[in-house]
């Protein structure tokens, strides 16, 4: 099977969910900063919760997204038998919404900085602080996901993560590369925990289980 072929098949299984969710999450964000922009003083209310959407809603879609595309997948015990290794392909797939969801944060930004809107952070680091906050819940949700055979702990993970950044991460440590390097790292360290996991036990760690209903 050719490489686009491969990748055509790869995004087709992962659902329209995993390219909506993060273009839905960045065009909400900018509407909300867009309409609070200039709107004065007295809609400082408005304008927090633009800024809030900003800094979150990519993030959070993409999480969900992720998990998603974990759960879609019907017959995991028959890619096990496959000689190609399923985490291979779980990575392959979740790489769709992780491109969706970088060039949503980088078009976000950039028209961001089109019309005037400010940046604080700068642009720069704003984007590493999206991707990192991004690879964080990302990687927590699939995680989750994979333990669990279900996206509903994602699901509640990812809403427990959001408000403790904003009511007590923000607090503590300054927006910028202080929290998006550790985001990153944290990210990237769960998701390849995660991959272990759905990786055979002669290669390495348990099989991915499913909880059977009821």
């Amino acid at each position: 099977m050719r490489a686009g072929t491969r990748w055509r098949y790869e995004i087709r299984r992962c659902g329209k969910q995993a390219a909506v969710l993060p273009l839905v999450a960045a065009a909400l964000a900018y509407a909300a900063v867009g309409g609070t922009h200039g709107a004065g003083p007295g809609f400082a209310g408005g304008a927090l919760l633009g800024r809030t959407l900003l800094s979150t809603a990519l993030p959070a879609a993409t999480a969900l997204a992720c998990a998603a595309v974990v759960v879609r997948e019907p017959m995991t015990e028959l890619h096990l038998t496959l000689p190609t290794p399923y985490a291979r392909t779980l990575a392959r797939r979740l790489a769709w919404p992780a491109t969706v969801a970088t060039a949503s944060a980088v078009a976000l930004l950039t028209a961001a900085v089109l019309v005037g809107l400010p940046l604080d952070p700068g642009g720069p680091v704003m984007l590493l602080q999206l991707l990192g906050l991004t690879a964080l819940l990302s990687g927590s949700a699939v995680y989750v996901t994979v333990r669990s055979g279900s996206a509903a702990p994602a699901t509640g993970l990812v809403v427990a993560a959001v408000l403790a950044k904003l009511l007590l991460v923000d607090r503590v440590l300054p927006e910028g590369l202080t929290q998006a390097l550790p985001a990153l790292l944290g990210g990237a360290v769960l998701a390849g925990m995660a991959l272990r996991i759905v990786t055979p036990p002669n290669e390495a760690g348990p099989l991915l289980t499913r909880r059977e209903p009821g």
